[in-house]
């Protein structure tokens, strides 16, 4: 054989003889005695009680990787979870009913899968078991048992937040209203809409090269909110509502109002010495006008001169937010003391009561100093003739605002070539004040004026020979020298009022007494 047939094909032929003994010898799988011997496993299980389930967990033998290959596989449903009691228990399904192979070998029972022990644990019942736990019953290893957990309000799930686009604006200079929306994206009609709803929305009209617009907009690029910080506390907010409406408002944060205080004594000049107490242009503003009906900050105040200050101080979030009101101040002026206190209406009063504000004020402008005073027999200075200087010349620098001096109607507003430009009013009918020289008018005759309202500007029309303000009081028709003459007061504070104000003062005068021995200490 060897002889006839080629190497080759003698190689073929033994590797097919060793591929028939190896048939031969290897049993297949399904005449394996494991094979014959394999029973159909059911998942399913009996209604028993815990013990025989723990003893048939403890005999049943694990079944083999083989066994899991050749079983069937059965659909699986989604379960979804359902709470159940002890007197409405759901039925078993056909799937949880036991099976004939299971009745037949009851050894032969396999561990319970989960939808298996879910449904034990559904036949039970929430009442069921947590009664079973209260009398002593152990938990029973592989059983799931139901909670009915109840979430509080704040943790249930919310609705889908809306998220908004943030384009924020840094005014410029020249730039305008309808600018700056055009580099957001919003339409003019958008800013007609915010423009007519008048009120607070008009602080929009105001804004300056620096200030900040904060524009928040949708998904759509329509305009929901927009925020305008008018300071460190406080910002005008416009927001659209449900029905498409823009509404404005203030929105105020939260302060801390703290109380604070300064003191000085002046040596060279007013201005100075509330530099050097630390205080800001406008508390050394506001000071002044407090006192200012009856001291003449220009011409009255003298070499050691003092005053002591409470004011408020704000606080947002701990941080400093700015200054507020000043609550009480005393000033000593060539030794004579004066002593202010707020009251709950905004206005000032001594401590007993009586307003600091007068009917009138005693310069209606913010002079550098009077270059011609009152005199019936003053040399004029143009004509040279011998002729009354019935009022006060207060000379300052062209375009300096000019207040009225107190409450009334106007009664002349107009030009002439001695007056140049030039008002008159009528505060009642005792009193009329004049103002002569302006540079412009901003009042009209007839118009009726609240006393500070800013009525010009100092100039130098007319016959003149530099840029002053002429200013006449005039009493019953007789010039009076505006420096001295005699002011009317309002109405002091009576009745339930006054009796709310006068402990108010005597606590606010005690702490600037308090204050003024700490410094005396401390010095």
């Amino acid at each position: 054989m060897q002889s006839l047939l080629p190497k080759r094909h003698r190689r073929i032929l033994v590797i097919l003889c060793l591929v028939v003994l190896a048939a031969l010898l290897i049993p297949s799988e399904k005449n394996s005695p494991s094979a014959s011997q394999r029973q159909s496993l059911d998942l399913s299980l009996k209604p028993q009680s815990s013990i025989e389930l723990n003893q048939t967990k403890q005999t049943q033998a694990e079944p083999s990787l083989a066994d899991i290959q050749q079983r069937p596989k059965e659909p699986q449903e989604e379960v979804t979870p359902v709470a159940t009691t002890a007197s409405n228990q759901p039925s078993l399904s056909k799937a949880e009913a036991p099976s004939a192979t299971a009745q037949e070998n009851p050894a032969a029972q396999p561990l319970a899968e989960p939808i298996q022990a879910t449904a034990i644990t559904n036949k039970l019942g929430d009442e069921n078991w947590l009664s079973q736990i209260e009398q002593g019953a152990e938990l029973q290893l592989g059983m799931r048992y139901p909670l009915q957990l109840q979430l509080p309000p704040s943790q249930q799930a919310k609705p889908n937040e809306q998220f908004y686009t943030l384009k924020r604006q840094t005014v410029k200079s020249g730039d305008s209203l309808a600018l700056i929306f055009s580099r957001v994206g919003l339409s003019q009609r958008t800013l007609l809409a915010i423009d007519q709803l008048g009120g607070e929305a008009k602080k929009l009209r105001t804004v300056h090269p620096g200030d900040v617009l904060d524009f928040y907009l949708d998904g759509n690029d329509q305009l929901v909110e927009l925020r305008y910080p008018q300071s460190k506390y406080q910002s005008l907010v416009i927001n659209r509502d449900e029905q498409e409406q823009f509404q404005a408002r203030i929105d105020t944060q939260d302060l801390e109002v703290r109380t604070n205080f300064a003191q000085g004594t002046i040596s060279s000049s007013f201005w100075n010495a509330g530099i050097s107490a630390n205080l800001t242009q406008g508390q050394i503003m506001a000071l002044a006008a407090i006192f200012g009906w009856d001291i003449d900050f220009a011409l009255d105040i003298r070499k050691n001169d003092s005053f002591t200050v409470l004011f408020e101080e704000l606080y947002v979030d701990g941080e400093f937010a700015g200054h507020g009101d000043i609550i009480a101040a005393e000033f000593t002026n060539q030794g004579e003391v004066f002593r202010a206190v707020r009251n709950e209406d905004g206005n000032y009063y001594t401590p007993e009561g009586r307003p600091m504000r007068k009917a009138f004020l005693r310069a209606p402008v913010n002079f550098k100093y009077i270059s011609s005073n009152f005199n019936p027999r003053r040399l004029h200075p143009v004509t040279g003739k011998v002729r009354a200087h019935n009022g006060i010349d207060y000379a300052a620098r062209p375009g300096t605002p000019i207040m009225a001096a107190g409450d009334g109607r106007v009664t002349k507003s107009g030009y002439n070539k001695y007056n140049g430009n030039y008002v008159f009013i009528q505060h009642s009918s005792a009193y009329v004040t004049k103002y002569l020289h302006l540079q412009k008018r901003y009042v009209k005759t007839g118009e009726r004026v609240k006393q500070g309202k800013v009525i010009g500007t100092l100039g130098a029309t007319g016959r003149v020979t530099g840029p002053h303000l002429h200013y006449e009081f005039l009493v019953h028709g007789v010039h009076k020298n505006p420096r001295t003459v005699k002011l009317p007061s309002p109405k002091p504070l009576q009745g339930e009022q006054k009796q709310r104000f006068l402990p108010l003062a005597k606590a606010r005068i005690a702490q600037l007494d308090n204050t003024k021995r700490v410094l005396l200490a401390m010095n």
